[in-house]
């Protein structure tokens, strides 16, 4: 059977679904690096922004469903370019303080910007698993999850080191405009691959020429929650989501006003932990694609030990006294490192469990799921503060515990319904080729 090769357009189209996926995520976490001073502007409390933060999270998710039911029926590449117009010009707005006098407009706008972002992932996904076989797409789904770490902590580092002299609206805009030329670029240039063609039973049929032409239906919805695998990977999302949403937001003012340090050690803090994060994804997704050809349920295996071994050096991260930076340091780096070794795996996980037509909209449930506990932590964070910043971090931790393991359990189920998927696949493809022939 021919091997799938990338021609150069595709090379190229990635490289540009990375830069924008990149610069989309910068706006995440920004306001997470600038809480002091939306305070002091509006006149609001950290409370009320941390549920402004939530609300920018969440809408995202829940609108993800409409835009990963049409990247099942429709072009991706022009969901791609509506969902990066739908976040970046909402949040070069916030940019401008005609736009952002009040606390409403300032409001709105971070919701605006908010469903772009909660679009962007199903889409992606799905264009990932038609350009990437099975066996490799851990890795694949690794390189864009690296894209959205980068770009979580490139928006923090940016906002971090440049309000104090240049104002918080800044960053917004530096942000947001470079994505805009990006996005027609990629409007003019890119292609997307054909829908199915690295699943083994179909490649030599699509590259003769015959076309997949299922697509999902509102009824098939049914269907993804038939598969055990994706109720308990959905599952999972939600606690192992809880500490990212409250960690990552209000980490650098944790350090800020508990600890004492300067917004530029805090942003730096904050950054080691991204760094362990980026690289533990990248790193595990390898060994997740070496541990998936010996036996796939070892790759949910993994994801369960590694998440539950990451609870250690998190909860020293937290509560060690702040007497030896470099060791501090190296807590957040591991944290980060472990705790990581979901998030590209999972992703592979899902792929290879899902027909073609239904990933898309399996993975905007999931987007849902994943960004649940990640959009009530702000929120859940700011009401936790009265019990105090140390309580209401270690309360954050914990959740990685249930997540681990209902990881473990995915392990049971995965791979009956891989090989149900394989089989089911088969069965098109010889339908196909009958088709052909008449």
């Amino acid at each position: 059977m021919a091997r799938i090769k990338m021609s150069t357009r595709e090379k190229i189209t990635l490289g540009l679904l990375f830069a924008m996926t990149t610069l989309l995520y910068a706006d995440q976490l920004i306001m997470s690096a600038i809480l002091p001073e939306l305070s002091r502007e509006y006149g609001v409390t950290e409370t009320t922004l941390g549920i402004i933060g939530s609300g920018f999270t969440l809408v995202g998710a829940f609108i993800s469903i409409v835009f990963g039911f049409f990247s099942d029926r429709a072009p991706r590449k022009a969901l791609m370019v509506l969902v990066i117009m739908v976040g970046e010009i909402p949040c070069i707005l916030t940019g401008v303080p005609y736009f952002t006098q009040t606390i409403e407009s300032f409001t709105i706008l971070r919701i605006l910007s908010g469903i772009g972002l909660g679009g962007i992932m199903p889409i992606t996904l799905s264009v990932l698993a038609d350009f990437f076989k099975e066996e490799n797409r851990a890795s694949a789904s690794a390189w864009m999850i690296t894209a959205w770490s980068v770009g979580s902590v490139l928006g923090v580092e940016v906002a971090g080191f440049l309000t104090n002299d240049f104002g918080w609206r800044l960053p917004f805009i530096l942000i947001g405009v470079p994505n805009i030329p990006l996005a027609i670029i990629f409007a003019l240039y890119a292609r997307e691959p054909e829908r199915g063609r690295t699943e083994e039973a179909l490649e030599d049929l699509i590259q003769k020429g015959l076309v997949y032409k299922q697509k999902i239906r509102l009824s098939d919805f049914g269907l993804i929650f038939t598969n055990k695998t994706n109720i308990y990977t959905f599952l999972q999302g939600l606690p192992g989501t809880v500490p990212w949403g409250i960690l990552t937001y209000w980490l650098i003012n944790f350090f800020e006003t508990h600890r004492g340090v300067s917004k530029e050690m805090a942003s730096l803090i904050f950054l080691v932990l991204g760094i362990g994060s980026l690289l533990g994804g990248l790193g595990f997704a390898y060994v997740g694609e070496w541990l998936y050809k010996k036996q796939p349920r070892y790759m949910p295996l993994m994801c369960g030990a590694g998440v539950l071994l990451g609870i250690i050096p998190s909860f020293m991260l937290i509560n060690m006294p702040l007497d030896n930076m470099t060791l501090y340091l190296g807590l957040g780096f591991f944290t980060g490192f472990l705790v990581s070794v979901a998030s590209a795996n999972v992703n592979a996980i899902l792929m290879n469990v899902n027909r073609p037509e239904h990933r898309g909209s399996v993975f905007a449930v999931f987007n849902i799921t994943n960004n649940l506990g990640q959009g009530l932590g702000p929120a859940m964070g700011g009401l936790l503060l009265p019990l105090g910043q140390i309580f209401m971090m270690n309360f954050a931790i914990l959740w990685w515990i249930p997540c681990g393991i209902l990881l473990l359990v995915v392990a049971r189920y995965f791979t009956a319904d891989r090989d149900a998927l394989k089989k089911l696949i088969g069965e098109r493809a010889t339908q196909m080729a009958a088709q052909a022939k008449n």
